[in-house]
């Protein structure tokens, strides 16, 4: 995870930038729970993490045309895995010795 000492913020305005200016596409994101934000999106303060799940989100959108609901479970899966990785990452270096 990252830490938030060194993270860097952006405002709505900017996260518009990362997605090319899609204000409705942005907010379906947070609408579907693939970022989260607290309070209203267009005066929350956005992570660099969130910046990445949108950048990764925005592009395996138009790479794949897909919709908010398919992308949302995408992006879940790609988080299982990222963590199911995590945990297995551990065992494998114990079984090279």
């Amino acid at each position: 995870m990252m830490n938030q000492d060194i993270d860097i913020k952006l405002s709505f305005s900017e996260m518009l930038n990362v997605c090319a200016g899609e204000r409705q596409w942005l907010l379906a994101l947070i609408d579907e729970g693939i970022i989260s934000v607290e309070g209203h999106p267009e005066h929350a303060v956005f992570s660099g993490f969130q910046m990445a799940r949108v950048r990764r989100a925005h592009r395996l959108s138009h790479d794949f045309d897909a919709s908010m609901p398919a992308l949302s479970l995408i992006m879940q899966l790609l988080d299982e895995v990222e963590e199911l990785r995590k945990q297995t990452r551990p065992i494998s270096l114990l079984n090279d010795r």
